[in-house]
């Protein structure tokens, strides 16, 4: 996991798993495998059966890839109909079974249910992403970077946030908050969402974001990139020695 945490320059290639039963997720492992993924993203709100059995499924075939586990509820664009208590009962059964690397924790869930899943999580050895996102507007450039520096002290070790551009200022003011935030406490994860922000995606690891998402069998949000076309750019435009 320590090479995960590089310096600014080449984002790492996360690509989305969101098959809804184990057929599907086979299916999905069997494409994902060959494309330049640095880990994995299991959408949990996807998938229909017993989480704890994919789990264990998708856990024996990604080799030593990182896994990252999202269960993304409703109103931060998922599948997850979930109350704010069953969402951290969820999410705490997952970390209690373990054997992944991340776990994302969504902000809006609430900060005294997120400082516990935290403790929690590090208590596993889990790194945790503490994440926000906006499928209707891009806030400002300072509610952003707040934001970031806020998911940094609730304990997260890469704070996330994504935001729908409406004009490339959006985009601007969404680099423009994570080069500060990464200049204050380290690696984050952005992205502008949809055809605007595509080009945050590619160039957004140059400015202080740590990973960056790709469509593998399909996409789990508007705007990613299929991930080889991603890696091609990604390796064209990373910094020269």
């Amino acid at each position: 996991m320590e090479k995960l945490f590089s310096e600014r320059g080449q984002a790492k290639i996360c690509v989305p798993l969101t098959g809804e039963g184990i057929p599907a997720l086979q299916a999905e492992l069997e494409y994902v495998l060959d494309l330049p993924a640095d880990l994995f993203e299991w959408r949990v709100d996807c998938y229909f059966g017993d989480p704890l059995e994919a789990l264990s499924f998708i856990r024996e075939r990604i080799g030593g890839r990182p896994l990252l586990c999202t269960v993304r509820t409703e109103k931060e664009g998922g599948k997850a109909a979930l109350s704010p208590k069953e969402y951290e009962k969820l999410v705490s059964s997952l970390l209690e079974e373990g054997g992944f690397a991340l776990v994302d924790l969504e902000l809006s869930s609430g900060e005294d249910r997120v400082e516990r899943l935290v403790k929690l999580a590090r208590e596993k050895g889990i790194l945790t992403v503490i994440s926000r996102h906006d499928f209707q507007s891009t806030p400002s450039e300072n509610e952003i970077h707040e934001t970031l520096l806020r998911m940094k002290a609730l304990g997260a070790d890469l704070p996330k946030f994504a935001a729908m551009p409406h004009t490339p200022g959006d985009v601007l003011a969404l680099l423009s908050a994570t080069w500060r935030a990464f200049q204050e406490i380290g690696p984050v994860i952005t992205m502008s969402m949809g055809d605007l922000g595509k080009i945050s995606r590619a160039s957004a690891g140059i400015f202080g974001s740590l990973v960056t998402f790709a469509a593998g069998k399909r996409a789990s949000a508007p705007g990613q990139m299929n991930a080889e076309d991603l890696k091609a750019i990604l390796e064209d435009l990373a910094p020269r020695a």
